[in-house]
């Protein structure tokens, strides 16, 4: 292997000896290159002996008690198990949307989001203000569904019936400018509609979070909710248990368009995934994916790749959604440009 010496992060390549380490100094600037390599490849290949000692790095995330923030927390104990002290952190984020702005003014190193965002993000579309080409892939992990949610007497079996017979549906969805409220749009967008659309077709909409659409659902105040979430979602799973209701479907060329124009995934829930549902629910999934800054250093980065690879039967235990995920699945949807270091790592696997 090409071992390079150093993380970006603090802007100085640092490499330890192994006295360093056992006298508890601070990390010594080395003037060779071929020294720090051959430190960083010990380091590499003997962790017990000898660690990389890489300045403090963080990673966005969504909010604390989310999912996202739970995984991200894991994935970063793996990376701190493979180098010296504890650099890596999993922080509060500003969740799918607001996570590539703060990456991309390196407000943080790593982020989490889904791949439209990047795409967008990259060029500027809105709801970006500008374009960030700083922004690299590291992987792919879990998904979340597409899932809309409506009374039983909704005259729709698909997301498409509601747009084409114009039903003015008692909607409650996510905030403007959460993940969930600019993914619905886009959608939305692919069905013929706005938004708006519906309060004109005699509906409603309210939003709130997602314990407060099932109350609201609960007492009759809505007959539909959204939301992108990992399956089984226990909101949804309440929902469907105390009042009737159904999934509705997408359409086949309407998923043919999300995945062509923004890396939706097209999908399905299988059926039984909850109370009376007996049909699988055609609809598109997103992928989390995990995002770095163009200028975090290829070492780091090829670190944490390794580590969230290794880390895979961990994840598969601790977390429902990713009961049928694998290490090579981290190369799966990734329609964004790979950083170095993931990549390095991808093509001694063979994956590439």
């Amino acid at each position: 292997m090409n071992f390079k010496c150093g993380f970006l992060s603090g802007r100085k390549r640092f490499c330890e000896t192994t006295a360093d380490v056992k006298a508890g100094r601070e990390p010594r600037l080395k003037g060779t290159v071929i020294l720090t390599g051959i430190l960083l490849a010990t380091a590499l290949l003997f962790p017990g002996q000898q660690r990389m000692k890489p300045p403090r790095s963080t990673i966005s995330t969504g909010s604390v008690g989310g999912s996202w923030y739970s995984i991200c927390t894991t994935i970063a104990d793996e990376f701190n198990a493979r180098v010296a002290g504890y650099p890596l952190t999993a922080i509060p984020g500003s969740g799918g949307f607001g996570n590539p702005i703060r990456i991309a003014r390196r407000e943080s190193d790593i982020g989490v989001t889904f791949t439209p965002f990047l795409l967008m993000a990259r060029e500027g579309q809105a709801p970006y203000e500008e374009k960030y080409s700083n922004l690299r892939v590291i992987c792919s992990l879990s998904s979340n569904y597409h899932h809309f949610l409506v009374e039983k007497g909704v005259a729709a079996g698909t997301l498409l019936d509601v747009a084409r017979k114009k039903i003015g549906i008692k909607l409650c969805t996510g905030f403007p400018g959460e993940a969930n409220y600019i993914l619905l749009n886009l959608i939305f967008g692919e069905l013929g509609m706005e938004e708006s659309d519906i309060k004109l077709w005699g509906g409603s909409l309210q939003r709130i979070g997602t314990t407060g659409k099932v109350d609201l659902w609960k007492d009759r105040h809505i007959n539909a909710m959204h939301s992108l979430i990992q399956y089984p979602a226990s909101s949804v799973t309440e929902a469907m248990a105390t009042r009737e209701g159904k999934l509705l479907g997408l359409s086949e060329s309407v998923r043919d368009a999300l995945a062509r124009k923004y890396g939706f995934i097209e999908d399905e829930i299988p059926p039984r995934t909850y109370p009376g549902q007996h049909d699988p629910v055609p609809t598109v999934r997103l992928a989390m994916v995990l995002f770095a800054h163009s200028e975090v250093s290829e070492e780091f980065v090829y670190i944490l790749t390794r580590a969230v690879a290794e880390s895979e039967e961990r994840l598969r235990r601790a977390y429902g959604s990713f009961k049928n995920w694998s290490a090579e699945d981290m190369i799966r949807n990734l329609d964004f440009e790979i950083h170095p270091g993931a990549l390095r790592y991808y093509k001694e696997q063979g994956w590439m």
